[in-house]
């Protein structure tokens, strides 16, 4: 069974068998879920940018993985768009959250929507996506410009204890599911 196991900070990757405890063993095709996903995650798709760096015009189109965590979610005319807090991450992409703030922002916009139990505000991601613009992101107050990408792949990490196999527990890559547009409603009057 592979485990994520929080370390200074960061989260370390092991492995332990946990035979004696079935309600927490994972089957081998979860395993190689994870394994692949992480795989994909320690790759990353493309330019080493911050937030700050992709606003300047000559980013779009450069591919990024950025981690964070999300603070709201709006709906756009495809689907949603999450304004995130960009935090630094570690080997595994994930959010490195430290005493040390970025003060950096992004929107993240994807077709669809995710499910609301999954993706929420506080929801720690990594995104992997493509710069498409910036526009201005005001937040409690304040606000600047920051860059806006265009979701390929959203990974949500949990919070969960290890072995809550709760549906809210679920860690790994997510699929938006398709928005219904009001227009294209029939109504059954």
């Amino acid at each position: 069974m592979i485990l994520l196991r929080r370390h200074k900070g960061g989260l370390l990757l092991s492995a332990a068998l946990m035979a004696s405890s079935p309600a927490v063993a994972a089957s081998p095709e979860e395993d190689a879920r994870v394994a692949s996903e992480l795989g994909i995650l320690m790759t990353p798709p493309g330019a080493a940018l911050t937030p700050d760096d992709a606003t300047d015009a000559k980013q779009i189109g450069q591919r990024i993985r950025w981690a964070g965590g999300v603070h709201s979610i709006s709906p756009s005319e495809r689907g949603v768009c999450l304004t995130i807090l960009y935090a630094r991450s570690g080997e595994y992409g994930e959010p490195q959250w430290t005493p040390d703030p970025t003060y950096q922002t992004f929107v993240a916009c994807t077709d669809g929507a995710y499910d609301p139990q999954l993706v929420q505000a506080h929801t720690n991601v990594t995104i992997i996506g493509t710069v498409t613009g910036k526009r201005y992101i005001g937040m409690g107050g304040g606000g600047s410009e920051g860059p806006v990408v265009t979701i390929e792949r959203l990974y949500r990490w949990s919070d969960c204890l290890a072995g809550d196999d709760s549906p809210v527990c679920r860690t790994g890559f997510l699929e938006p599911a398709a928005t219904v547009d009001e227009s294209d409603a029939k109504s059954d009057d």
